[in-house]
């Protein structure tokens, strides 16, 4: 099952709605979904290394049009949607502090958030609730998640090969590592924050 999960990912990065797909998951990991762009963003980058700089752009371009859409739960809806997401993470507390300490550190927050794989839709979220000034709330995005994707992008642009001969000889245990990065990002959350 693995096995055809990674075949169907690595051949659907020549499909013409694959970057569609993306840019979709890249949007809504940055405002309202748990579910990361990682486990189609990689298999697409190795598939098509020459592809992944443009890879790499649609995913900035999902996650800061995402962010707004997050900054505006948190601005508009934060008593209900906003809430309700912060919760699912068990995060009541710590968003209560930060509200109460962060204003003149939040930007520092945004962009270190923004360069894990850590949910990044809590910070997102968290801005909006704060009022965290829009320029700079869309700086920090820009830079971190353009950042984070670029890294990506260079590491599978001129390594390509090699990580796609490890991930094809080593499927489980490759699988086994990204899992732990996206469901551990739920996890350690709570203490980064």
């Amino acid at each position: 099952m693995l096995k055809r999960a990674y075949d169907w990912c690595v051949s659907y990065a020549s499909h013409p709605g694959a970057p569609y797909l993306l840019f979709a998951l890249t949007f809504v990991e940055s405002s309202i979904s748990p579910l990361p762009p990682l486990p189609l963003l990689l298999p697409m980058c190795i598939a098509r290394p020459d592809r992944a700089w443009f890879y790499a752009l649609v995913c900035s371009l999902g996650a800061v049009s995402g962010g707004y859409l997050g900054y505006a739960i948190g601005a508009f809806l934060y008593d209900s949607v906003g809430s309700w997401l912060i919760g699912i993470y068990g995060l009541q507390d710590k968003a209560a502090h930060l509200i109460a300490t962060s204003q003149d550190f939040w930007f520092w927050v945004l962009v270190t958030k923004g360069l894990t794989p850590i949910p990044f839709k809590i910070v997102t979220i968290m801005s909006g609730f704060l009022h965290f000034d829009i320029w700079k709330f869309t700086l920090g995005m820009v830079v971190s998640r353009v950042t984070f994707f670029a890294m990506i992008a260079v590491a599978l642009r001129f390594y390509g090969d090699d990580i796609r001969i490890f991930i094809e000889k080593h499927l489980p245990l490759s699988a086994a590592v990204l899992a732990l990065v996206v469901i551990g990002g739920f996890f350690v959350l709570p203490a980064v924050l």
